[in-house]
């Protein structure tokens, strides 16, 4: 029988009833990690090492793809001897009781990535292994076993839904509203976004982007123009007003699908999401109270003030700037992008500092380091 060390890891949040649960169909419950910096806020890091293991083994679950892969940088950091004519994949031993194969992405470079991060996902190889659940709110990961736990065919309450789930190439796929019209979407817990919409798919559904190229960024394939926008989105009789939703006007590589569209964090994080491979089912669950988020940022607060900003990992108290709207005071003042909000106890505060009639000075990222940064106070009568 195990040592009763398992109960340490309970009290500290990094894994919650491990196999004790079995009985109930349970594998594992794990603790979303701390995201090391912004970029990994509407992400899902999980450590996967067997327990009693002193190195971590942090990888990002990604629905989006099929396969583990990691870059070579993340594999070395995870313990792998990184080989550049090795035609297999390497496998590792995971707390799942399953060992995870994967592959090292070597085509570009055997030490950097097309995208100037690393990453090591979590794929549909090693998902398809098991019914597991996402609780985005409660930043939790349960993975249970296929053979003793299911999907329902039907949902049992008012704020729970059950939807067809298809899988093609180890990634699930699932059919949602967008302004009322049917678009079957990629569902991409790698994608920090809300929801992805071609330019072809975004007409049909009337989605207009009036934000233009503030969310760009890169995606494992390469760089992607976003667009920004809104629009309501319906997962079954559960539907998200004023979501917010981005335009790709040149496409995702044709990597989501039939729609080229895809669901990200961002509109999932809302829920407890259930998924079901094997049956071809999903469950989602609306927690209530919970917030949906953007990078990270309080959508709500976006909507209301047009400031989106993200709490700094590691920082408590700094803030920083996703993206400010060409008509916000903060913006016409000159906050960028990456900008430090230091002082602010609540992104309210910080938001409140950054529309104030005061000089304000912020930290600015250079190549080098940080740069103090000072803004001045609003011309008189452009607060408003």
């Amino acid at each position: 029988m195990r040592s009763r060390s398992w109960i340490l890891l309970l009290l500290a949040g990094a894994v919650l009833a491990p196999a004790a649960r079995a009985a109930d169909g349970l594998v594992a419950e794990l603790a979303f990690l701390a995201p090391e910096s912004t970029d990994g806020l509407n992400r899902v890091f999980l450590d996967l090492a067997p327990e009693g293991n002193r190195r971590a083994f942090r990888v990002l679950l990604d629905t989006g793809a099929g396969a583990s892969v990691f870059s070579p940088l993340a594999a070395r950091e995870n313990g792998v001897r990184v080989r550049r004519v090795k035609s297999t994949p390497y496998r590792r031993k995971t707390i799942l009781g399953r060992d995870l194969h994967f592959w090292v992405d070597t085509s570009s470079s055997d030490s950097g990535t097309r995208m100037g991060w690393a990453y090591g996902l979590l794929g549909g190889n090693m998902l398809e292994e098991f019914v597991f659940e996402i609780d985005f709110p409660g930043r939790r990961v349960r993975f249970f076993d296929p053979r003793t736990v299911e999907v329902p065919e039907a949902a049992s309450a008012e704020d729970e839904v059950v939807l067809p789930l298809r899988v093609d190439g180890k990634r699930p796929s699932t059919v949602v509203r967008v302004n009322g019209v049917e678009t079957p979407v990629l569902l991409d817990t790698g994608a920090p976004h809300g929801i992805i919409l071609s330019g072809e798919t975004a007409k049909q559904a009337g989605v207009e982007s009036r934000d233009v190229d503030w969310a760009g960024g890169s995606m494992i394939l390469g760089p992607v123009d976003l667009r920004g926008g809104e629009a309501d989105v319906g997962f079954g009789a559960l539907v998200l007003d004023g979501a917010p939703a981005f335009v790709a006007p040149k496409g995702l590589y044709n990597w989501a699908g039939s729609s080229n569209s895809l669901v990200g964090y961002g509109l999932m994080s809302e829920f407890v999401v259930r998924f079901d491979y094997r049956r071809g089912r999903m469950w989602l669950k609306r927690v209530p109270g919970s917030r949906r988020t953007l990078y990270g940022g309080d959508w709500a607060l976006f909507q209301q003030h047009g400031v989106l900003l993200a709490p700094r990992p590691g920082a408590p108290g700094e803030w920083v700037v996703v993206h400010a709207r060409a008509d916000t005071v903060a913006a016409r003042r000159g906050a960028a992008r990456g900008d430090i909000v230091p002082g602010g106890t609540t992104a309210e505060a910080a938001i409140e500092a950054l529309s104030s009639a005061t000089e304000l000075i912020l930290r600015r990222p250079r190549a080098d380091g940080w740069e103090d940064v000072t803004l001045p106070a609003p011309e008189p009568g452009s607060e408003s």
